[in-house]
């Protein structure tokens, strides 16, 4: 009776009760309570975390994050998807009818209307570019094709005369913006933006506004700039490891780290050996020729654009330059690797990095 249920046996009900539940059965009654306990946190653990990865801006994107159910999650993860390929329409040079195609097309020509998102990202990029003293310049576009490091062309060195006269084109002081009309002109013919190291910072602060729109409290987004939202499942930070320059298998660093960006340039992404002289990707606007005094940058910022184009223009200035403005700029903080695989960090990550 629900009384008896409330209040408990009585004397009688009682002894019975105890009769009935021997310690025999007691204990694996309290075992098989521990077990079902444990696989149903895990169970309920498992299904409401989610990854998903997606093959876009010719690189994998991986999307990890926490959902009430498989729909619900299918659901975020088409609407991150779509949205990521919508931009990438947007900003890719090698998309036709992009934005930035688009307005490479009339160098020299017009001015061309753009999107939104192309236009803020564009004076973004023009800013970054001031703060870092040209570090950063997003006319490098004839730089990068000069060297067969778009698309799908063959590496090469250039002659230095190809490099001189190229470099004629490199110049982000002479981009005009029209904020009214939200129009993009490239003053010289042969001039070509390239917001690749941009770009995909921005997609990816993105992507994290639509999971918090969605009520996504923990994720984690890495699309080679990586974008945390919150923290682990668990509570605790992410925990982020900075690759070993030399050795793709070490780890020099762990980063614990909650609700930050985080991305690196290296000297061995896009490489090639000519004479036994190695060259890469991140070129210098202002010779024209790989940076070479650093192997690597990684920078923690608030945002992953911030982060993307910091890294790249820290990495071109170079171990001293690019420790000052990094070190000079608020909730900002990098990490430092010569080719000696000489390390040092600035002094926001004194209390939490861990050196491996």
């Amino acid at each position: 009776m629900p009384a008896s249920i409330i209040h408990g046996p009585g004397k009688n009900e009682k002894g019975r009760l105890l009769k009935f539940m021997k310690p025999v059965y007691v204990i694996p009654l309290m075992v098989a309570l521990l077990l079902f306990g444990y696989l149903y946190s895990r169970t309920f653990y498992a299904v409401n975390t989610f990854t998903y990865t997606h093959m876009t801006m010719d690189t994998v994107v991986e999307l990890r994050f926490q959902a009430p159910g498989v729909r619900a999650a299918e659901e975020i993860r088409d609407k991150v998807f779509d949205e990521i390929e919508r931009l990438e329409k947007l900003f890719s040079r090698s998309i036709p009818g992009s934005d930035v195609v688009a307005v490479n097309e009339h160098a020299g020509q017009r001015a061309v209307k753009v999107s939104p998102e192309v236009f803020y990202v564009t004076d973004q990029a023009l800013e970054f570019a001031e703060l870092s003293e040209g570090a950063f310049d997003p006319t490098v576009a004839p730089l990068t094709d000069l060297w067969g490091f778009f698309s799908d062309y063959e590496y090469r060195v250039p002659d230095p005369e190809e490099i001189e006269d190229t470099l004629q084109l490199v110049n982000y002081t002479l981009v005009e913006l029209d904020p009214n009309d939200q129009t993009i002109f490239l003053p010289l013919s042969g001039m070509g933006l390239e917001l690749g190291g941009i770009a995909k910072g921005f997609i990816v602060d993105r992507t994290l506004e639509i999971l918090s729109e969605a009520g996504v409290e923990n994720a984690f987004v890495n699309a080679g700039d990586i974008g945390l939202l919150g923290t682990r499942p668990d509570g605790e930070p992410w925990r982020i490891g900075v690759r070993n320059p030399r050795d793709q298998r070490d780890m020099i660093a762990v980063l614990p780290l909650k609700n930050k960006a985080v991305d690196t340039s290296g000297d061995y992404e896009r490489a090639f050996e000519e004479d036994g002289i190695r060259y890469h990707h991140i070129l210098d606007p202002e010779t024209g020729m790989p940076a070479k005094a650093l192997a690597s940058v990684t920078v923690i910022a608030a945002t992953t654009m911030e982060a993307d184009v910091l890294s790249t223009a820290a990495f071109v200035l170079g171990p001293e330059k690019g420790f000052e403005l990094i070190e000079a700029l608020p909730a900002v903080d990098g990490i430092f690797v010569t080719p000696d695989l000489e390390i040092t960090y600035t002094s926001g990550l004194e209390d939490s990095i861990e050196m491996e």
